[in-house]
């Protein structure tokens, strides 16, 4: 009972200690995330709270992870929930949708990277399951125009690489359009997280609903 009690305790403050993390992320960015500044504002001291976290790595490895699952989840629940000729919008729309709920969390995994940190394997094997999910959507889509000799050459070259994601190994083709897909759709979502379309008098989202037509094109 009172390992359970400690267990329990140790998991509201790491859970706590998080919150606060994040808090200092959408003031900060990743430089402002301070293991002394979380502890002093939960009422503890430094050394008190590095025996819930190893340190600062360790207390963003967590953030990352949890933004790679949680993105992952909200992806394929909302992909499952669609009927496979709508699956490739909704993954996109999920995407945006998710990034502008949350732009800090979504910086975090897709924006610049932090100087000095190394993520872990979880991390990368997470991301991989959001690769699995765009590969699935992706191979619902019939492709309107033939390939440019530029794919066809990219396709040939990413034939076995990888593996990218966990399940059957597409083939180099499906790489291709998984791969515009990511890059695309991301570049969009990204520029408009950080507000670079700000002044340009015109609507980011029809932006990216033409990102979404050139892509279930083909084009």
């Amino acid at each position: 009972m009172a390992t359970a009690r400690r267990e329990r305790y140790r998991q509201q403050t790491r859970e706590e200690a998080k919150a606060v993390a994040l808090t200092q992320l959408a003031e900060s960015g990743t430089a402002g995330i301070s293991v002394n500044a979380i502890a002093k504002a939960m009422g503890m001291t430094g050394p008190a709270l590095y025996r819930y976290f190893a340190g600062r790595d360790e207390l963003l490895t967590e953030l990352i992870t949890d933004a790679y699952r949680d993105l992952a989840t909200v992806s394929a629940e909302a992909v499952e929930a669609a009927a496979p000729a709508d699956r490739f919008r909704v993954l996109a729309h999920a995407f945006r949708d998710w990034a502008k709920r949350q732009p800090d969390r979504y910086l975090l995994i897709y924006g610049t990277p932090v100087p000095g940190y190394q993520a872990p394997p979880e991390t990368t094997e997470i991301s991989a399951s959001l690769m699995r999910t765009i590969f699935d959507a992706c191979a619902t889509l019939d492709r309107a125009t033939a390939p440019t000799p530029l794919e066809a050459e990219l396709a040939r070259k990413l034939e076995g690489v990888g593996p990218w994601a966990p399940g059957p190994e597409p083939d180099g083709e499906l790489k291709t359009r998984a791969l515009a897909t990511w890059t695309r759709l991301h570049g969009v979502i990204s520029l408009e997280v950080q507000g670079q379309f700000a002044g340009m008098g015109f609507d980011p989202g029809a932006l990216f609903e033409a990102e979404i037509g050139a892509l279930v094109r083909g084009a």
